[in-house]
């Protein structure tokens, strides 16, 4: 029977290899000379690059060989792909491990403002993998004061435990700084400051303490499974399917949150009843992954303009569930409080496609006594809402970021938040 393979030719057995695992293919390579010269096609070997890894071809850039990329980076350490949430202190923060022209770069995403939600991210490389180097090179702040680090990684592997079905590792990244010292070093010198003096940081300062007490004993990196529009259950779209525009499509947001400044917040669908707000970084009072709004969608609110000027009269509404689809509920004016504290310059719309009522999460400094209180959601658009904290007299703005990631490799992984 492999006499009659043999037979067929090469480009029609280079089509069916391309449809073989690269384990196999490695096998197969033994088998004959003629698989071991088939089998070094680089072409092929940029088929699975692209094909495993979910990298275009245009996005693959300048490489000298797609086999030894696929075998010294992509096979080890592409599994790393995609967005996580590092875990340093109640922090938090957005890292994204994406390719670029040969190399694995690990990209710290953070607020370029303290004010402005329509400002786009900030991006920082904290480490980069390069399987081009024997051995592979591990290199903490590249562009800054390169130092080695080491990681220890969960591969996704697939177990079986008595009467459950089959469970999945949850594919936590360990990241291990060689040179604390000098790491540290970097990021005071990056920020413009000098460590032995005085100095402010505002919002980020306790990031950076934080980040000096994790990174000696190994940095988590948990990973961000980010929702999908398919997520927005069923029975809240129009009858053709389509998202009503009294709701927002699940993902990434950044708001603001006083002198802690920006956060960045992932919105996901509880249920058809519910949409929750979780951290993705936090600060000393509402960690990072805690839930910090929650969206009622079946207690819409439509006060008027004159409830609206008043706080007193907003607080006096009682929440009513009701029965009208989210599609059904009608477009009405928007107006501030008088008497509120406003975290953003941004101007606000005058329309509102829909406000709900909901309970948003405070509490004291390290997260003691926390409880949810009153809010009001507004819905401006599906990029854009607002919070108004009835309790605290503040008014907090969100809006979407619209940046793409790179898709995590495992999408089984169980989230982060």
């Amino acid at each position: 029977m492999s006499a009659c393979v043999l037979h067929l030719p090469d480009d029609v057995l280079l089509c069916i290899l391309r449809f073989c695992r690269a384990q196999d293919l490695a096998a197969l390579s033994s088998t004959c000379h003629h698989f071991h010269c088939l089998i070094a096609d680089e072409l092929l070997w940029k088929h699975l690059c692209c094909r495993d890894f979910r990298i275009s071809q245009q996005g693959l850039g300048p490489v000298d060989s797609y086999r030894k990329l696929y075998s010294n980076l992509l096979y080890k350490y592409g599994s790393m792909l995609g967005v996580y949430q590092s875990q340093i202190g109640p922090c938090g923060g957005l890292l994204e491990i994406r390719y670029k022209d040969g190399i694995l770069e690990g990209v710290q995403w953070e607020p370029s403002s303290e004010e402005n939600v329509m400002a786009p991210l900030k991006e920082s490389i904290v480490f980069t993998i390069n399987g081009d180097k024997v051995p592979t090179e591990f290199l903490c702040m590249p562009h800054i004061h390169p130092h080695p680090c080491t990681f220890k990684i969960d591969k996704p592997r697939v177990y079986q435990q008595a009467q459950t079905p089959p469970l999945q590792s949850r594919g936590i990244l360990t990241q291990h700084c060689s040179d604390s010292e000098t790491h540290l070093q970097a990021i005071w010198s990056d920020c413009g400051l000098d460590a032995l003096g005085g100095f402010e940081l505002g919002p980020r300062k306790p990031q950076l303490i934080y980040l000096n007490e994790v990174i000696g004993n190994g940095l988590v990196h948990r990973p961000l499974i980010l929702p999908t529009p398919s997520e927005i259950p069923v029975s809240l779209r129009a009858k053709d399917g389509s998202i009503p525009n009294q709701i927002i499509t699940p993902g990434l947001f950044q708001g603001t949150y006083g002198s802690h400044g920006l956060e960045i917040i992932l919105f996901r669908y509880k249920d058809e009843n519910e949409i929750h707000g979780y951290k993705v970084t936090g600060d000393a009072n509402v960690y990072a992954s805690k839930v910090t709004v929650k969206i009622l969608l079946k207690y819409p609110v439509r006060p008027s303009e004159e409830e609206q000027r008043s706080l007193a009269a907003l607080k006096s509404i009682e929440p009513t569930m009701s029965d009208i689809p989210v599609c059904q509920i009608a477009e009405h004016s928007f107006k501030p409080p008088d008497a509120i504290h406003r975290d953003t310059n941004t101007r606000l719309p005058s329309k509102s496609k829909a406000r709900y009522h909901g309970f948003g999460q405070i509490a004291y400094v390290w997260f003691q006594r926390h409880k949810f209180t009153p809010v009001q959601v507004v819905v401006f658009d599906n990029d854009l809402l607002g919070v108004l904290w009835l309790e605290l007299q503040c008014f907090n703005l969100y809006s979407r970021i619209k940046k793409k990631f790179t898709s995590n490799i495992i999408d089984a992984y169980r989230s982060a938040v």
